[in-house]
């Protein structure tokens, strides 16, 4: 703190260094990265596959930082009803050693047209340990063949079930968070500011890593990242078609602040619970994270912001390989502790 207040979290990030011409990967990314590349050599070429064999190509690709997980206490698969007359929800829930009450939903990435409860298996273990409090992962449905708001939908009723179990005596009541990566924390806050609309509870904290905040792919970090380092601009073009469809006129569906939060007014803003972001130093998504931090701050959100210099997006899958991947859980769960210690 300074003699005009507290300092803002996001003075500690220097946008101009992040993205100038000397950003490089870290040595263990860039063995990483190494390892990576060979690996997808031994893959077949997605020209011309479908939708169905690009998602199990993208599940291999994931399979391979699924070996030699964390240990959790238990791991149950549970249905939840969905909204209305939406089919039931496939869920995991993951249950820690020594777990405290309270459970966190966490909402896996994937561009919202790929990725599964069994594709993203490290992250709810190892973010269920570093918590010590229960991790509920959602099967929410994909886009295309389930635009927005279909996914959305699965992750609110998820939230929902969560809920209601909190509301009885037993394991679930005390601190209850949200969480996601990538397009999962898009799905994430866009469920939190959901459940606000809809004056419902909503989450005591979340946790963002590396999130899908707008739509905009000209920002410098798309300029600086968009190629090169894993995830590509075209691709993350192509997913929002999938998940928003209707073009980029100027009434489109990605301009909703439920698809596009950074968009969202300041009145919706300001209701929302303390968030945790990161982001990657590598990754065409760092200025979604920094702009809706810009947003958050504005509105008056408690919140923090962390960038992990040296690393590509998705990062926190590969605890094994990337001690900054490590360090990722260390720096959320103190801040949910933190923020949720009046909850405990």
């Amino acid at each position: 703190m300074n003699k005009d207040g507290p300092v803002s979290p996001l003075a500690k990030i220097d946008l101009d260094r992040l993205l100038s011409p000397q950003a490089q990967r870290s040595a263990e990314m860039e063995a990483t990265w190494q390892f990576i590349i060979e690996e997808d050599k031994k893959l077949p070429g997605q020209a011309g596959m479908s939708m169905a064999e690009l998602r199990q190509a993208a599940a291999r690709r994931n399979r391979r930082w699924n070996t030699g997980e964390p240990a959790v206490s238990s791991v149950e698969r549970i249905r939840v009803p969905g909204l209305q007359d939406a089919p039931e929800i496939e869920c995991d829930l993951y249950t820690p050693e020594n777990a405290k009450p309270g459970c966190i939903v966490y909402i896996h990435g994937g561009g919202w047209a790929n990725g599964s409860i069994e594709s993203h298996t490290r992250v709810p273990r190892t973010l269920a340990n570093a918590v010590g409090l229960r991790v509920l992962n959602v099967e929410y449905r994909l886009a295309p063949e389930h635009p927005h708001p279909a996914g959305l939908e699965d992750c609110v009723a998820a939230w929902r079930w969560l809920v209601e179990q909190a509301e009885k005596p037993g394991e679930f009541r005390g601190p209850l968070g949200i969480s996601g990566d990538s397009a999962g924390a898009n799905l994430a806050v866009t469920a939190t500011m959901h459940e606000i609309r809809a004056r419902r509870r909503f989450a005591d904290c979340g946790l963002l890593f590396y999130g899908v905040y707008g739509c905009d792919f000209d920002t410098p970090s798309y300029q600086r990242f968009g190629s090169g380092f894993g995830l590509m601009r075209a691709g993350m073009e192509n997913f929002l078609d999938m998940y928003a469809p209707g073009g980029a006129g100027p009434d489109a569906l990605r301009y909703e602040p439920l698809v596009s939060p950074v968009l969202a007014s300041e009145a919706l803003l300001a209701r929302l619970p303390p968030l945790y972001l990161n982001a990657a130093g590598l990754d065409p998504l760092l200025c979604d994270s920094y702009g809706f931090a810009q947003r958050l701050e504005e509105a008056g959100v408690k919140f923090d912001i962390n960038v992990h210099d040296g690393v590509h997006h998705g990062f926190m899958q590969i605890t094994e390989r990337l001690s900054e991947a490590r360090r990722a859980y260390d720096l959320a769960a103190a801040f949910f502790a933190t923020a949720t210690s009046a909850t405990a």
